[in-house]
């Protein structure tokens, strides 16, 4: 067969310094892409093993159009201009400016084009040749007329360098392909375009996102839409754009969403199929039509672009989670602690974080550590101040926000500010609830309640009776088990195995034992470990100086065990009874230049303190004064609610009453 070599007609730049690939991967592709914007529907790669286990050929097969003989010197002799990317710009972002065709250089040093071509109703059949030893030639054999034989081009590379048959693993090039052809394999799913590497389809449904990807019907003055915004779990190379397809099927135009520079990987592709962008008849189109084309466009556009921000949204909302976990990790989180007032605080806190993420996502976009946690403690503080209500204009000082995300982090402020209070009254109205029940245990049913199965409950699932600080350990165990837990809360899993001596002491019990996490500090600003234990008696039983030598049995328990004892832990022991008796009462006045309330002994870092149940309900009562003065609550008709219906003074009446505490949040 006759050849003929062929210069190319080179422009701007030579081959060899025109920014060719290097990657065999990206070189690929743009052989595929030549298929592709040839109008084939299946683009194949395959290659072959020789005998010594390495790779002999790379082939890239089409059913395209083929390369016309007859404007070869136009399509293929031109360099660094492209008729055909000129004539398939609504296809690619990006042209190749025709050095596609020698992107085989890296991994191969020769490349042959087989191709079938129609022209006049006939098909033909040549053969084009290149090789690296001479890049500004090229090599057609006469094209020779065939019989059924389709249209398409077959691309072989020899002389393959620097590449073993791994490096052409489907996995291998799975996820660089689909980065690549995902969206374009999408768009035209209807024409059955496939991507077929070593035998085996693209799957480029594994790509999509199907929690975030939706599909919906809209009309538009009469003219109906088909819409289908597609989120994809990975980066794609393509812009993110919006596509135009007539009822056809056919790629009308195309446009850039305006969430190209997202800063999030926001991945998306919006698909908009319609009658409306099939050709019209240009002689039969008056200026109201055009009027109306326009109008139509300018609402499609709107409609879009705030269907895509709504799916942007729900994607970084979802994603919010991950970053705010990322920020508590990275320790920008500001503190609370775990009582339930704080919860309250961290919740309405998290919540304006995510809706202010969601908002601009830019705001925390590539902070150093120092920059993040200055933020969010100094949101922390205007959310906590009266300077709450200004958020918004500082957020807007530091970002342009659109005229809805402004409306919506004002609506947001407004929620959490809401749920803040409310959360808030049914917090208080809860613990109202609980100080009821026992207060009308500890008076009303005295002679039916009593410490273990009524008092103690309560309090266990209500430790925040004696602060909020305070975390419960244990309850009602062995001082064994007791220290083997606060051991294991202060020390973790490297905690000591502790021994106690048989004693008599180990059969000791504490009705609730308590501690505090965080630090505190002692007059010489030491930090210290505080630890409260509570001792609780039945109603009927009357706090005595043998209730009294209980408590310093326990101090003088943990003296004796250097497990317990250090000057670093601060200790507290509260008894609470009904009534105090005078002997007790007496040791307030020895300890009342201390200036602490019910405090009957100080030794070292030991306390002892000495309440009656009346003092416990007033305490809540002045601790929460602030809130429940402007709830006005009617103390009579809530316990009147409280009590369960049977109101007799019985022990079933006071099991139900503890139950229902129990029950209580």
């Amino acid at each position: 067969m006759e050849e003929m070599k062929r210069h190319l007609k080179v422009k701007d730049q030579s081959v060899d310094t025109s920014g060719i690939t290097k990657d065999y991967q990206i070189a690929l592709c743009e052989y595929i892409w030549n298929g592709f914007e040839a109008n084939a529907t299946v683009v194949s790669v395959n290659y072959e093993i020789n005998i010594a286990e390495g790779i002999s050929s790379i082939s890239v097969q089409d059913n395209g159009d083929g390369i016309c003989f007859e404007t070869l010197d136009d399509v293929f002799g031109y360099f660094m201009a492209s008729q055909k990317n000129m004539l398939s710009t609504q296809i690619k972002s990006k042209a190749n400016k025709g050095k596609g065709r020698f992107a085989f250089n890296a991994f191969a040093s020769d490349a042959v084009w087989e191709t079938v071509y129609c022209r006049d109703g006939k098909h033909y059949k040549y053969e084009i040749a290149i090789s690296s030893g001479e890049k500004d030639v090229y090599t057609p054999t006469p094209p020779m007329p065939v019989e059924d034989s389709d249209t398409g081009c077959t691309v072989t590379f020899t002389g393959i360098m620097r590449m073993l048959p791994e490096d052409l693993n489907f996995k291998v090039l799975e996820e660089n392909f689909l980065v690549e052809f995902a969206w374009y394999l999408y768009l035209y799913k209807e024409n059955n375009v496939r991507l077929v590497v070593n035998g085996t389809d693209l799957d480029y449904t594994r790509w999509i996102d199907e929690d975030l990807t939706i599909e919906l019907e809209t009309n538009i003055e009469d003219e109906h839409f088909s819409i289908k915004i597609i989120v994809w779990k990975e980066k794609i190379k393509e812009k993110f754009c919006t596509y135009y397809i007539n009822s056809k099927d056919e790629l009308k135009s195309r446009s850039t969403t305006t969430f190209n520079r997202n800063t999030v990987n926001f991945n998306h592709s919006a698909y908009v199929k319609s009658s409306f962008f099939d050709k019209r008849n240009s002689a039969a189109i008056t200026l109201e039509d055009i009027k109306r084309e326009e109008r139509i466009y300018q609402k499609l556009n709107k409609f879009m672009q705030n269907l895509i921000e709504e799916q942007l949204h729900s994607f970084l909302l979802r994603n919010s989670e991950n970053e705010i976990e990322k920020m508590r990790k990275r320790g920008s989180f500001p503190h609370f602690s775990d009582n339930p007032w704080d919860k309250v605080r961290e919740q309405n806190f998290t919540n304006v974080v995510k809706e202010l993420y969601c908002i601009e996502s830019k705001i925390f976009y590539k902070l150093k550590p120092i920059q993040e946690k200055s933020l969010l403690a100094f949101l922390n503080l205007l959310l906590d101040s009266a300077e709450r209500e200004n958020i918004l204009s500082i957020i807007e000082e530091i970002v342009s926000l659109s005229s809805q995300q402004r409306e919506d982090f004002a609506k947001i402020l407004q929620k959490t500010k809401l749920e803040n209070i409310l959360n808030s009254i049914k917090l208080i109205e809860s613990r109202y609830t609980v100080i009821e029940g026992l207060r009308t245990i500890v008076y009303d049913l005295a002679n039916y309640a009593n410490e273990r199965e009524h008092i103690q409950k309560i309090v266990e699932s209500h430790y925040w009776i004696f602060g909020e600080r305070y975390n419960l350990v244990s309850a009602d165990e062995r001082m064994q088990k007791a220290l083997e837990k606060y051991l294991y809360l202060i020390d973790g899993k490297d905690a000591p195995s502790p021994k106690l001596e048989s004693d008599g002491d180990i059969n000791r019990r504490m009705d609730i034992f308590m501690c505090r996490k965080q630090l505190a500090e002692d007059s010489y600003e030491t930090q210290l470990e505080e630890n409260i234990i509570v001792e609780l008696k039945a109603p009927m039983v009357k706090l005595t100086n043998k209730v009294y030598r209980q408590i310093e049995d326990y101090m003088l328990f943990i003296t004796k065990h250097h497990e317990f004892n250090t000057q670093l832990r601060r200790w507290k022991f509260i008894s609470v009874c009904r009534e105090i008796d005078d002997d007790i009462r007496n040791k307030y006045d020895a300890f009342r230049d201390k200036g602490k309330k019910f405090l009957i002994y100080q030794a070292s870092n030991f306390e002892i303190y000495a309440m009656t149940w009346a003092d416990v309900f007033k305490d809540f009562e002045i601790r929460h004064s602030f809130i429940l003065d402007r709830l006005k609550y009617d103390c009579e008709k809530l316990s009147r609610e409280m009590l369960p219906k049977e109101t007799e003074q019985s022990r079933a009446t006071a099991d139900a009453i503890t139950n229902k505490m129990l029950a209580t949040v």
